[in-house]
Formats: C-alpha cells, sequence, structure tokens
C-alpha cells in the first residue's frame, strides 16, 4: 500500500517536472515574443493592477486628503450601507446604466435603415456619427442651453406654442434631472454599439435574404430569424463594453447637474469623484468604487454568461 502511494507520488512529481520543462522550453523558443511583451506588462502592472490593488487597500483606512491613514477595517463600508444617499446614488446609478437600452434601440434601427440604402450609406453612416466624433463636454454644453428653461429653444419653442404652460425646470427635480441625464448620454454615445452593429450587419450574406424571399418570409420574420441571430454577438458585446464605460463617466452628469439635486443624480462614478476631490476622504471613496465595480461585473456578467452560450451553440 505505502509502495502504490509512494509510485504515485513520483508520477506526480514526474508531470509537475515535465510541465516546468515543457514552460522553460516553450519560453526558450518564444524568448523574443516575451521580450516584447515585456513593456506591454510593466504598463499593465504599474498603471492599471498597482493602483487597482492599493484602492482596494485604501479602502479599508480612513485616508484624508492631507494627513496619516489610519486602518479602520469594514467600517468604510458599513458606513456607506448605513448612509441613505448612498442607495440613491445606487438607484441612480441603475437607471442611469438603462441608458444602453436607449443606445442599443437607436443604434440597431440605424444599423438596419443604413445596410438597406441603395446609394449614400457613406454619407448617412458619417452623419450619425457626429454626437460621438464631438467631445462630451461640448454635447453636455449644447444639451445645457438647448435645454435651458429660460433662454433655450427647446422649452422657448413648447411655451410659445401653448404645447407647456410653463418651462420645466428639470435641475431641480430629481426625476427630470436623471432622465435627463440619461438620455443626454445615450444621444452622446449610442453610434459606438451603431458602428459595431453596423459592421456586423453587413457581414451577413444577401443570400439569406435572398432565400428568404423566395419563401415567403416578412420583414419581421426574416430579422426574427436572419438578422438578430447572426447580430447577437456584436450586440453582445457592444452593450457589454457600453455598459462598463456608462457606469464609469462622470464628465456629463457633473456638467449637467453636478450630481443634485441632492444625491439623485450622483451615480456612483460622480460619488466616488465628489468624495475624493471635494471631501477629501480617499478611503471611503475607494470603497465606493469597489461597490461599483462589483455592480458593474454583476451587470457584464449577464451579458457575457449569454455571449458564451451563443458562442457554444454556434459551435
Amino acid at each position: 500500500m505505502a509502495t502504490d502511494t509512494q509510485q504515485a507520488r513520483e508520477r506526480d512529481l514526474d508531470g509537475v517536472r515535465g510541465r516546468f520543462r515543457l514552460y522553460g522550453q516553450t519560453i526558450k523558443d518564444n524568448w523574443f515574443a516575451y521580450a516584447l511583451l515585456l513593456p506591454t506588462l510593466a504598463y499593465l502592472v504599474a498603471l492599471l493592477w498597482y493602483p487597482f490593488v492599493r484602492g482596494i487597500w485604501m479602502s479599508f483606512h480612513s485616508w484624508p486628503f492631507l494627513g496619516e491613514p489610519e486602518w479602520v477595517g469594514i467600517q468604510n463600508y458599513v458606513n456607506l450601507f448605513r448612509w441613505d444617499a448612498f442607495f440613491t446614488s445606487i438607484e441612480a446609478t441603475v437607471i442611469y446604466g438603462l441608458a444602453i437600452f436607449v443606445q442599443l434601440f437607436l443604434a440597431l434601427v440605424a444599423a438596419l435603415v443604413v445596410a438597406n440604402l441603395d446609394r449614400f450609406q457613406n454619407v448617412v453612416s458619417g452623419s450619425l456619427l457626429v454626437s460621438y466624433t464631438m467631445p462630451p463636454v461640448v454635447t453636455g454644453t449644447v444639451w445645457l442651453f438647448l435645454l435651458n428653461p429660460s433662454i433655450g429653444p427647446v422649452f422657448t419653442y413648447l411655451t410659445n406654442n401653448n404645447i407647456l404652460n410653463e418651462a420645466i425646470y428639470w435641475t431641480v427635480n430629481g426625476d427630470s434631472a436623471i432622465t435627463v441625464v440619461t438620455l443626454v448620454t445615450a444621444w452622446t454615445f449610442w453610434p459606438f454599439m451603431f458602428i459595431i452593429i453596423l459592421a456586423s450587419r453587413q457581414n451577413i450574406s444577401d443570400e439569406h435574404y435572398e432565400t428568404a424571399r423566395v419563401y415567403g418570409a416578412s420583414r419581421l420574420q426574416t430579422f426574427l430569424r436572419i438578422t438578430l441571430p447572426q447580430l447577437k454577438p456584436a450586440i453582445l458585446i457592444a452593450v457589454s463594453i457600453r455598459l462598463i464605460w456608462n457606469l464609469s463617466k462622470i464628465s456629463q452628469p457633473l456638467q449637467l447637474t453636478g450630481g443634485g439635486p441632492g444625491y439623485e443624480t450622483s451615480i456612483l462614478a460622480v460619488l466616488m469623484y465628489n468624495l475624493a476631490y471635494l471631501d477629501g476622504r480617499l478611503g471611503v471613496s475607494y470603497a465606493v468604487g469597489m461597490v461599483l465595480l462589483v455592480l458593474t461585473l454583476a451587470f457584464v456578467f449577464v451579458f457575457i454568461r449569454e455571449f458564451n452560450r451563443q458562442k457554444e451553440a454556434g459551435a
């Protein structure tokens, strides 16, 4: 019995030694390629992973902007979950994240229309990218003027034509403010999803649509049975990337409302910014960042799982 156990251990050790020899030989054969990767690896460690790990460490401290940090354990997280404004911020973040569905609808409709154009397809595609080519601060400034209750052309037109009795001062109402911030963000960034979906749509062979017409399929049936299944991978990728970017954007919410009124539009990224740079509470700020990370991963996990399911089904 002891002999059998010893032989099994020796076989395991031989297997480990064999794997290490294989790894060593692989590195020896491809040393130049690995050397070329070292600058990228150094960049990732220095500028991404080190700050990330340090941020986790800081979230367990009372870390003033100026002064000595003090270990507080999970107290920063406990205080956050006892703070009503924090849950208001989470609610605003979830609503703000829903901008991806507005972006997806606009991108999908635009991609299907452009893909079926016989002429001026490039001109139309280029014109649809205007909002994405401008800096978010510029588009935010434009919308601040357009939606200004006193002098903006939108409310001036609506009140002059008796569509509204009076202008809506949306910056002082939480529901109106988060709606405007969400829609402005959707309008600014939807062309990103449009580019990805259009490229995928143009890769679908025309033979599929010709066959569908021969068999008398309607436009809706063609979309559901041919177009949508082949666009799903592109949609899932675009939605996942856009969702991550949406939840980390602070420029337009800060510009449009400053996070107000109260905390109604203080999405977690804005709350994290304000705690760090206005209040100087870096430890609490990083604790908010960790919650934002978990929330983002929870959203993205659904799309990644669906993407993997689609990949396995197509294999």
